[in-house]
């Protein structure tokens, strides 16, 4: 005889887990929003884009140099496709399921969508092209693709591997280092020269609440439908 089933505690557990994830979303958007607006009306560059690009420049060394264009160039999109490629091919092979890659595509192609839609509409122009190092790229500034594009894609990715690993201190390893990675790529755009401190702050942001809407739509809308949607579960 099968022991009888405790009413009400699971579903206090995923009401407050739900909770928190909107509000997260809600809190990330709002401050988006805020920044959106100060970036519109020009408060941002004197307060902080402008003292900090100059406080980078004045500390640039050989070393970090090279450091930041190690990041710069593996936070680019081919880098970040081929990194995404390897993820793929490497959770579809452990759990054996399609999943893994529908949601990382899914995510890396809404990221990608709303840099290009985000750029174009506030047309922001980067920093001066003598206080940058290198070959300045040609898109508008605001958010910074770069930064945008990293959170979101590894930031699913770290959702995958949270899901999957069993033991927490490689959970929390992992996660550490694709966060520290993040961060890594979004300082680089910034001691290159190529963004503002807005534009990368923007870019977490934005590509943040992305990845918890996707994550959201995965866990309470697909894991909750195994039965119609089967083949993207654990």
């Amino acid at each position: 005889m099968t022991s009888p089933r405790r009413p009400g505690k699971s579903g206090p557990r995923t009401g407050s887990i739900l909770t928190f994830s909107l509000a997260l979303l809600l809190g990330l958007l709002a401050v988006a929003r805020r920044l959106w607006v100060s970036v519109r009306v020009g408060g941002m560059p004197d307060a902080f884009d402008i003292p900090l690009l100059e406080w980078m420049e004045a500390h640039r060394s050989a070393a970090a140099t090279y450091i930041a264009w190690f990041f710069t160039v593996a936070g680019d999109t081919t880098a970040m496709t081929i990194l995404a490629l390897c993820f793929i091919g490497l959770f579809s092979w452990r759990t054996r399921s399609p999943w893994p890659g529908a949601l990382i595509a899914v995510t890396a192609a809404g990221s990608v969508a709303l840099t290009v839609v985000l750029k174009s509409t506030l047309g922001r122009a980067r920093p001066p092209i003598d206080d940058a190092l290198g070959t300045v790229p040609a898109s508008y500034s605001f958010p910074s693709g770069h930064t945008l594009n990293s959170v979101a894609i590894l930031g699913i990715v770290g959702y995958i591997a949270f899901l999957l690993l069993r033991s927490v201190l490689w959970r929390i390893l992992v996660l550490f280092t694709l966060g520290s990675f993040v961060l890594s790529v979004g300082w680089s755009r910034l001691y290159l020269g190529h963004h503002w401190l807005s534009d990368v702050l923007g870019g977490l942001l934005i590509g943040g609440s992305w990845v918890v809407v996707v994550i959201l739509l995965h866990h309470f809308v697909l894991l909750r439908n195994r039965r119609r949607f089967s083949w993207l579960r654990l």
